[in-house]
């Protein structure tokens, strides 16, 4: 009896990251051919379907497993369906049909999460946690095309621009011509020093004493 609760257990995580899925599926489908949408969105809604593939598969195969097989597959369906949820909830925020203003909904949709999750984050590790699956736990699950689809789609997800840009953590700058080009972002103190002349900068407690040769 225990055996069959925990193989019901299972595929019912494994069901649940299904029916996650699909609804994301169904939040872009609905809005996709609208004029402005993110193309990270796009991207992480064209790679959906594999995920889907293979969690079916991993769905029939798990009916199969002992039970010490079954329960090592837990913590990897909750990790996923947990990304899942997240990314859901970025879709059902964002995605709107006949509406340019995405990028606001996003960053305020990014920082209820609280881990600020974007989009392509979110799915690759979606991505990699299915590739645990099918290839350590439950062997056989993908094709060799699905393997190799996942493999492609994990170097995607990882190569792709920030959707999202970490405001007070970075700068972009253009430079052209001569001079200097000097960026500074973050706390603490820059100091820029050009020409002959000595520069002093104390920022210890206590005196500092500087002399020079004679």
């Amino acid at each position: 009896m225990t055996g069959i609760v925990e193989a019901g257990t299972v595929i019912s995580l494994i069901s649940g990251v299904i029916s996650i899925i699909e609804a994301t599926i169904t939040v872009y489908d609905a809005a996709k051919d609208a004029k402005g949408q993110p193309e990270a969105f796009r991207q992480v809604a064209a790679r959906l379907p594999l995920v889907n593939e293979i969690l079916q598969s991993a769905k029939e195969r798990t009916q199969t497993l002992e039970e010490s097989a079954r329960d090592a597959l837990k913590p990897i369906l909750k990790s996923c369906k947990a990304k899942a949820k997240d990314l859901e909830k970025l879709f059902q925020e964002v995605i709107q049909k006949d509406d340019d203003k995405w990028y606001d909904r996003y960053k305020k949709a990014v920082g209820t999460l609280g881990k600020g999750d974007k989009v392509e984050c979110l799915m690759e590790g979606i991505l990699k946690d299915i590739q645990v699956l099918a290839c350590e736990r439950l062997m056989g699950t993908a094709t060799d095309t699905q393997i190799k689809e996942l493999e492609d789609a994990i170097k995607e997800m990882n190569g792709m621009p920030p959707s999202l840009l970490d405001e007070g953590r970075g700068v972009i700058q253009t430079h052209s011509g001569s001079g200097d080009n000097i960026g500074h972002t973050g706390p603490g103190t820059m100091n820029i020093h050009k020409g002959p002349g000595d520069l002093y900068h104390n920022v210890i407690s206590g005196g500092a004493t500087f002399g020079s040769k004679k």
